[in-house]
């Protein structure tokens, strides 16, 4: 399919009294990290100095995009759970640990403001000591009216395990509670546009700008380019997180081995291929790919249905086929059906029948091709990372000029 340019234009650099320094803090995982790498660009072109707050496996990407990273130590956690509670118990105890680390690194070279994720608390808890204003970066839904209930199974957020320690350090700092740091923070900048949002009428947000996938050159992950200009590529991957799914991978085997397509599939670090079986002609099995090479040539997208790969995709005009793997996941895989933009595979129902099925569907209904569209050109008139780069200088704007 033919692509717009995954790469927004950079506006002209400021004026050098207008450059500040903007400090971005982060959760160790790609679906956290990679969608702030192109506003970090931006922001870099605009002749801002950016600090990057991550783990080292994450410093390089950073430091491709032209941000210095401010590397922290996280305990190794494993593969994310499924149970979205208590990854999010994993990612307070990361950053109430990491909170004396970044202070200290940073030391007197203080940000003029703060950009968050939304599971980075230290970041804004570091941006109230500081005295500096602060963004919210959202790669997921903003919370809306429901979203504890379908993102957890809980009926109110305190009831999420680590809360309490999460809670007491904000009354420590002295903000007034957790839920503006979580459910209404004063600005956001989401991933994806406002047509994505789960009841978008109930968000509690102050400035929420919904400005699309803001996507960059990823040439670090190295290139893939399809086997011959008319393959019919069909891509399958289960993105970083939820990888040790071999009985899924042998299902898409049995299910499109030998057919017309070309199936790029990716299995993570912990399947073997050999795990597999004897592998079809028309398959290439990778541990990972360049996501973006390999959406842009695809014509569907078997994925688990997080939200930085469903906005590839669209992005790509590439219809989905969602199989989730976790609460977060089904919100989505549910948005997808609703919307039209593909197929909705519950993993329960997954079988090599049902995986044909789904695909057919996905590649041929033309009701799935008129909602990819119309998402597509939502996407395209969100404004990516520079309206994303827009959004933190408004904030910057009204934020005193310190002296240097």
């Amino acid at each position: 399919m033919t692509a717009f340019s995954a790469t927004a234009p950079v506006a002209a650099p400021p004026s050098a009294h207008q450059a500040r320094h903007v400090a971005v803090f982060n959760v160790p995982q790609h679906g956290h990290v990679l969608p702030t790498l192109a506003v970090v660009e931006q922001l870099v072109a605009r002749g801002h100095r950016v600090s990057y707050a991550v783990t080292a496996p994450f410093a390089e990407c950073v430091r491709a995009v032209g941000a210095e990273p401010v590397v922290y130590s996280a305990p190794d956690l494993g593969e994310a759970p499924e149970d979205l509670a208590e990854g999010v118990r994993q990612a307070i105890t990361v950053n109430l640990g990491a909170l004396g680390e970044l202070d200290a690194a940073f030391g007197a070279d203080r940000p003029d403001i703060v950009l968050y994720d939304v599971y980075a608390w230290a970041g804004p808890l570091l941006a109230n000591r500081w005295g500096v204003p602060v963004v919210q970066l959202a790669p997921t839904h903003v919370p809306y009216q429901g979203l504890v209930e379908e993102f957890f199974g809980l009926a109110d957020i305190a009831e999420i395990p680590g809360f309490p320690e999460l809670a007491g350090a904000v009354a420590a700092a002295g903000l007034t509670s957790v839920h503006e740091l979580t459910l209404a923070p004063p600005h956001v900048v989401a991933f994806f546009p406002r047509a994505f949002q789960r009841r978008p009428e109930t968000v509690a947000a102050g400035d929420c700008r919904y400005v699309g996938p803001a996507l960059a050159d990823r040439s670090f992950q190295g290139r893939w380019l399809p086997p011959r200009p008319d393959a019919e590529v069909l891509y399958v991957s289960l993105g970083s997180q939820f990888t040790r799914r071999p009985e899924f991978y042998r299902a898409c085997v049995e299910a499109f081995g030998g057919s017309p397509w070309h199936v790029v599939m990716t299995v993570g670090d912990a399947v073997s291929p050999a795990e597999l079986g004897t592998l079809p002609g028309n398959f290439e099995v990778h541990a990972s790919v360049p996501q973006l090479d390999v959406l842009a040539a695809a014509s569907v997208f078997v994925t688990h249905g997080g939200m930085g790969s469903v906005m590839e995709a669209l992005h790509h005009g590439v219809p989905l086929v969602a199989v989730p793997q976790m609460a977060e996941q089904r919100v989505n895989a549910e948005q997808i059906e609703r919307l039209r933009l593909g197929v909705h595979l519950p993993r329960e129902t997954v079988s090599s029948t049902s995986l044909r099925e789904a695909v057919a569907r996905a590649a041929a209904d033309p009701g799935v091709a008129a909602g990819v569209a119309g998402m597509r050109e939502e996407i395209r008139a969100a404004g990516g990372a520079a309206a994303a780069a827009d959004a933190v200088e408004r904030v910057l704007a009204g934020a005193p000029v310190p002296v240097r």
